[in-house]
C-alpha cells in the first residue's frame, strides 16, 4: 500500500512541476513590468547597461 502511494507521488510530481511557470530574475513580458507613478520613476536599462540580473531601477521622486 505504501509503495503504491509512493509510486503515485513519484509519477505525478514531474507532471505537476511541468505545469509550473519558471521563475526568472528579469521580466520578459511588458505586462509584468512596474511602471512609474507620482512617487517613483522607473528606469529601464538596455541589455548592455545592466549591472546584474535586474533590468530596471526605481528612483524616489521628492515633491
Amino acid at each position: 500500500m505504501i509503495t503504491r502511494k509512493l509510486l503515485i507521488v513519484i509519477v505525478l510530481s514531474p507532471l505537476l512541476s511541468a505545469c509550473a511557470q519558471p521563475k526568472t530574475a528579469g521580466c520578459e513580458a511588458v505586462s509584468c513590468r512596474p511602471g512609474s507613478d507620482p512617487h517613483r520613476l522607473t528606469i529601464w536599462w538596455q541589455q548592455d547597461l545592466r549591472n546584474g540580473p535586474y533590468d530596471y531601477t526605481q528612483v524616489q521622486i521628492n515633491d
